[in-house]
């Protein structure tokens, strides 16, 4: 009798259903911005509050989900149930009636959202060997990131279909439903993490003070992460139609994926600190790029230039995290990471939505650069970040 064959990493089967559920997403998340300033009538202002919501939606999930995992909850189940909300949000926008419907559902898909990130980096890390952990996680951001080339492509191609109006944007919005079953039926072939015993709160291990300089540097950085619905709006004000905006956002995401597993490899060799600074330098200048630059084409030049930033940031903090972190404590603090990420993100994201509409879209773009600088300069300078997990040299 042969033997059964060995179940799929966690990494790949996961990116599977990450290249479902992102396809599903971004036929939405791009023309977002149209839907929302265009057809309801609405403000940058309020396009700001909405995605900063979704970011508070995002970070309190994040943190509940770490905690529940590292307290003995099943993380494939967490993953199911937060997945299956996310992807029931997305589509559901089809029939939203105005603004408070539309906020709503965003909240709801970043509570979904937010409530898989540290059970499926849990499991990813569950089976990843550790001299690879980097590579690992650059395959789950690589995957994740082809459905989100796949999915505005599709929304872009529908629109010259169906047309640019409201109609149009709705008729794609309700198709979204079809890769969202995809991401389903992909998430039942995901093997889950051994359970691990509860453990009483004096016998936890202690997260390590680099841990906790990281975290403030990514809770800085926070602060000028706002929405990137920003940035196609201003891509928009050159003139691009929604579908060259889901075009745009095609190209983004096909840098990004093509970059995320060098740049997985790349954490890897020369270590997680040089790596992420090199991101977090990218967004610097993108963010100051659009504050300086008018025309179509260099915008969207320097807007395939943030896939750069993309590309480097995410899978690097999350192997580094790895890498600092203690086994038991390990869910805990990617909760933590994921939510010190958006939990400025709602007065990031009002921040710059104000200071568009009072002072134009150029101090909205200057004043995230300059916050993205001061978070670099902590990244660079905080000697318990230097050397160990940070450095070249990587558990």
């Amino acid at each position: 009798m042969s033997p059964a064959p060995a179940p799929r990493s966690n990494a790949v089967t996961l990116g599977w259903t990450a290249f479902w559920s992102g396809l599903a997403q971004e036929m939405v998340y791009p023309l977002l911005p149209v839907f929302v300033v265009v057809s309801l009538h609405s403000s940058p202002t309020a396009l700001g509050v909405i995605e900063g919501l979704l970011g508070v939606g995002v970070t309190v999930a994040r943190f509940a989900g770490g905690r529940a995992v590292d307290r003995g909850a099943s993380p494939l189940r967490i993953a199911q149930v937060s997945y299956a909300v996310s992807l029931a949000a997305r589509p559901l926008m089809a029939l939203a009636p105005g603004i408070a419907v539309v906020g709503a559902l965003r909240v709801a898909d970043g509570l979904g959202k937010g409530g898989k990130d540290a059970p499926k980096d849990t499991l990813v890390a569950s089976d990843a060997v550790a001299g690879s952990m980097g590579r690992a996680f650059g395959i789950q951001t690589m995957l994740d990131t082809f459905g989100s080339v796949v999915g505005p492509l599709l929304a872009g191609l529908l629109l010259l279909v169906v047309g640019h109006g409201e109609t149009g944007l709705r008729i794609v919005f309700g198709l979204a439903c079809l890769p969202a079953i995809g991401a389903l039926v992909q998430l039942r072939r995901v093997h889950d993490a051994p359970p691990r015993p509860r453990v009483e709160r004096g016998e936890r291990p202690r997260l390590p003070r680099a841990f906790y300089v990281l975290l403030a540097a990514v809770t800085l950085f926070g602060l000028a992460n706002s929405s990137d619905t920003l940035l196609l709006l201003r891509a928009r004000s050159t003139g691009l139609s929604p579908a060259g905006i889901a075009f745009l956002f095609a190209a983004f995401n096909l840098v990004y994926a093509a970059l995320s597993v060098p740049a997985g490899a790349l954490s890897d060799r020369i270590g997680r600190r040089r790596t992420l600074a090199l991101a977090w330098a990218a967004y610097v200048v993108v963010y100051a790029g659009f504050a300086v630059v008018d025309g179509t084409a260099g915008l969207v030049a320097i807007y395939l230039g943030y896939g750069i930033y993309y590309a480097a940031a995410d899978g690097t903090v999350k192997a580094w995290v790895t890498s600092l972190v203690p086994h038991e404590r390990r869910a805990h603090a990617f909760g933590l990471v994921a939510a010190a990420g958006g939990l400025l993100m709602l007065p990031a994201s009002v921040l710059a939505g104000v200071l568009w509409d009072r002072a134009g879209p150029d101090a909205a773009f200057l004043v995230g650069s300059a916050t993205a600088t001061c978070a670099l300069l902590v990244l660079l300078l905080a000697p318990s970040l230097r050397g160990g997990a940070g450095g070249v040299t990587n558990p």
